[in-house]
């Protein structure tokens, strides 16, 4: 998947109004909450077969802290 593809989805699945960015920093969003981040972990489970949990939300900062998380080579 390309990046600009996912970070397209992701804005779409947490119906997030502003346009994302690989420097967006997703926790300081008005639309980031708990139910964001369940979904968040339903999307990449879907799209990525890669499991997040709660330590992962925790460490991811920015979108490109989240597609470092997933795998860079699952990008391409």
């Amino acid at each position: 998947m390309k990046k600009d593809d996912f970070i397209s989805g992701l804005q779409e699945e947490l119906e997030i109004e502003t346009t994302l960015e690989t420097t967006t920093n997703l926790k300081d969003l008005e639309e980031w909450d708990s139910m964001a981040a369940m979904l968040l972990i339903g999307y990449v489970s879907n799209e990525f077969a890669v499991t997040l949990n709660a330590d992962s939300i925790k460490n991811i900062t920015t979108v490109e802290s989240l597609i470092e998380m997933i795998g860079l080579d699952k990008f391409n």
